[in-house]
């Protein structure tokens, strides 16, 4: 028998829970309010949270999830080895920044302060920013984390209530820009001096043992309201793969990495296993197990858990296999700064698996596809400046326009245009003239992506395109990485397309001389850009880590799409036609992609051209696809011989029987595929399209490295699956990505 766990009283419970979520958010908008980094006030990165005296999770509110996920870690390593030298006392607050212990890169910073009642350590209290300057080599040419400058795994910043300025200007002193450095250190200790002061309010007006008792019922309500949304999904197996690339400091050229992850699950239980990833590299793209775990937390409190108390008692039934060595559990010392970039990637994939999962379990309403889909390729220049600004301060921050992500389609909308980013709920994008003031940049433009989404019956959220010149610095820098040939980190769903095709990320060496065109009434466009009318491409020589970026140099640069849910031929007209008129997407993906034809003047849907087109696009996928397996159909027996629908786990896609056999069947057209064991798309109809023919030419003139492999019913030619595939990695390009138990 269980023990008896001492009743608490349901309404004041209510009261406490609530009031710590506005005390953790009261102290982290403090610390926005605090800090002048744009990283932190405008973009969002940063969180307050609350621990147990143990260092157990028991609230994280709204900011940068992957810290909450990462602090529990940092406070039981912080107890592990300091708690009796230097020891804890009323009033400290420690500082930590080890990525091998806690977060994702040295860039991650926290404070962590415990909270004494009656001289009893009864709680913890964390604050933690992005704070993008650390010392060390800038970022991209870092080969151990020994270059990625300060890395502390617990250093007293405040001792028994009193600042220890021997400390701060240790810490302050190694970096580039002391200021920016030292308001976002002083800022998360001003997050924490409020959340600290207004949890003990709490506990006199509820006492000690309510507050404490409350804390483990929230611990326990997490678990348990986890479990119970696992066990009311089906069993199963669900493979993702996606893909990465960075560069190989031998060859001075792109190679590309695969992010493989199966998912299985059981019960009220839930399986991550990552065997089959890439091995780490010799760069600074590399993850350490903490930050893995952290961006893993992330991906299923945002899609999964989120309507789930956020506390460590949501992962208790989680559990993980990370191969060592592998580029998500990088050896020490492997370099990690751009750990969170294989993070969002890492997020994508596990929401590909969960988004599958929460189908099948008929929650449509949670189902959301990629917001990280990075559209035909990464590479060229990045967004980690380095350098001077017009006034002389040090520029050593990375530009956050990244934060407009747009969100992936759902089964019923469209993704949400440069809505966010997935992996922080109170994100912001960063104000142009903001920017303007903290780097030496002149914004001509930032607008949305023109055919820069995922295509589906409803298409993902659009990202952002932005052109700025590098104005009054002559020794502004960025990081660089070869064009990648492949696009990375996103997803469709239901025959939804990953990513969009409209993309550009590149330095024109335009000159001052191009401010004359803008006086007269000229402004430069990403069109006019790929025409070269506003100068030629730079491309350095060799590929390496950072590149110079000479005073009158104009950037193009874009942000992630969302992708795309369902067929896009599936797709209203008058959707199409409205998102021609608004310049999102062009006239030949409207009739190429979506099978809708426009008048001469765009202003209305041809319906019997369109239909045409349609019906063109279906007996085109007839002809040319071809099955794996060599025939249309593993079950015997007619297509509407008494079949009845068990589960629908795709939005064509059904598991069916009759009484005597269970088999995948079309829930469109009744076509019967093969036994519900099986792996459907041998069955389908399948075509191999290589991005070379359908995204535009990479700035290099190389090939691309990828693939689509395409599915279709063999029935009604709906289109059921679009997976990308880089043959360079090997594996198998026909992944069997849904096997419900």
């Amino acid at each position: 028998m269980k023990p008896n766990k001492p009743a608490i009283d349901p309404i004041r419970y209510e009261m406490f829970l609530h009031r710590l979520w506005a005390i953790g958010e009261e102290g982290r908008m403090t610390l926005q309010r605090v800090t002048a980094s744009p990283i932190v006030s405008q973009g969002g990165e940063c969180m307050s949270s609350f621990y147990d005296e143990k260092g157990t999770m028991v609230l994280a509110c709204s900011g940068h999830l992957r810290f909450a996920a990462a602090t529990s870690d940092a406070i039981r390593n912080l107890m592990q080895r300091f708690s009796s030298s230097p020891g804890f006392h009323d009033g400290d607050q420690f500082f930590f920044n080890d990525p091998y212990v806690a977060g994702s890169h040295t860039y991650d910073m926290m404070i962590v302060k415990p909270i004494f009642y009656r001289g009893k350590l009864i709680a913890w209290t964390a604050t933690s920013t992005h704070t993008a300057d650390t010392g060390g080599v800038l970022r991209g040419g870092a080969y151990e984390i020994f270059h990625e400058g300060i890395c502390i795994p617990g250093l007293k910043i405040v001792e028994k209530g009193e600042f220890r300025e021997d400390v701060f200007q240790t810490l302050t002193g190694q970096c580039r820009d002391p200021q920016y450095v030292g308001l976002d250190l002083k800022a998360m200790i001003a997050g924490n001096n409020i959340c600290g002061k207004r949890y003990l309010g709490l506990v006199d007006k509820f006492g000690l043992k309510f507050v404490q008792l409350a804390g483990a019922k929230m611990i326990a309500d997490s678990e348990s309201k986890t479990r119970a949304k696992l066990k009311s999904m089906p069993d199963g197996t669900w493979v993702t793969r996606q893909y990465v690339t960075t560069l190989d400091r031998k060859t001075r050229k792109s190679v590309a990495q695969q992010l493989y992850c199966t998912m299985t699950k059981k019960g009220d239980e839930l399986r991550f296993d990552f065997t089959g990833t890439s091995a780490q590299t010799d760069t600074d793209h590399n993850s350490t197990l903490p930050s893995t775990v952290a961006h893993l937390a992330l991906a299923l409190t945002n899609t999964l858990f989120w309507d789930v108390p956020w506390s460590d008692g949501k992962m208790r039934p989680v559990k993980i296999h990370v191969p060592e060595g592998s580029i998500l559990n990088c050896k020490y010392p492997a370099a990690c700064g751009a750990a969170p970039r294989i993070g969002n990637v890492l997020v994508s994939t596990v929401c590909e698996a969960v988004s599958k999962m929460i189908y099948a379990s008929g929650r449509y309403d949670d189902v959301n596809a990629s917001t990280t889909g990075n559209l035909e390729f990464v590479g060229g220049p990045g967004y980690f400046y380095g350098g001077h600004t017009r006034e002389g301060i040090a520029v050593a921050q990375g530009l956050y326009d990244i934060h407009g992500a747009g969100m992936g389609a759902t089964p019923q909308r469209d993704g949400v245009n440069t809505g966010g980013h997935m992996n922080i709920p109170s994100a912001g994008i960063t104000d142009i003239e903001r920017i303007e003031m903290q780097y030496p940049f002149l914004y001509f433009t930032r607008s949305h992506n023109p055919d820069g989404s995922g295509f589906g019956q409803f298409r993902g959220g659009l990202g952002s395109y932005r052109i700025y010149l590098i104005y009054g610095s002559r020794d502004c820098s960025v990081d660089y990485k070869p064009y990648g040939g492949v696009a990375q980190g996103g997803f469709g769903l239901a025959g939804g397309y990953p990513t969009g095709i409209g993309a550009t990320r590149v330095m024109i060496e335009a000159g001052l001389e191009m401010l004359d065109k803008v006086r007269a009434g000229q402004y430069p466009t990403g069109q006019a850009m790929r025409a070269g009318e506003w100068g030629k491409s730079s491309l350095p020589a060799g590929v390496p880590e950072r590149v110079p970026l000479p005073e009158g140099s104009l950037l193009v640069d874009y942000v992630a799409g969302g992708g795309g849910f369902g067929d896009p031929i599936d797709r209203d007209p008058k959707a199409v036609l409205k998102d021609f008129g608004r310049g999102w997407v062009s006239r030949e993906t409207a009739q190429k992609i979506y099978g809708v034809v426009l008048d001469k003047d765009g202003k209305a849907v041809d319906g019997a051209a369109t239909d045409e087109r349609r019906r063109e696009i279906r007996e085109a996928r007839k002809q040319d696809g071809a099955s794996i397996s060599g025939k249309f159909s593993g079950v015997s027996g007619s297509a509407d011989n008494g079949w009845r629908r068990l589960l629908r786990f795709h939005a064509t896609l059904e598991l069916s029987t009759n009484g005597k056999q269970k088999v995948i069947r079309c829930s469109r057209c009744g076509h019967l595929y093969c036994g519900a064991d099986e792996n459907y798309k041998l069955y389908a109809l399948h075509r191999t399209v290589h991005l070379d023919e359908v995204m535009p030419p990479l700035p290099t003139g190389e090939p691309y490295i990828g693939e689509y492999h395409i599915y279709a019913c063999p029935g009604c030619a709906t289109q059921l699956q679009v997976d990308l595939f880089s043959p360079s990695l090997g594996g198998d390009p026909i992944l069997w990505d849904t096997r419900i138990a």
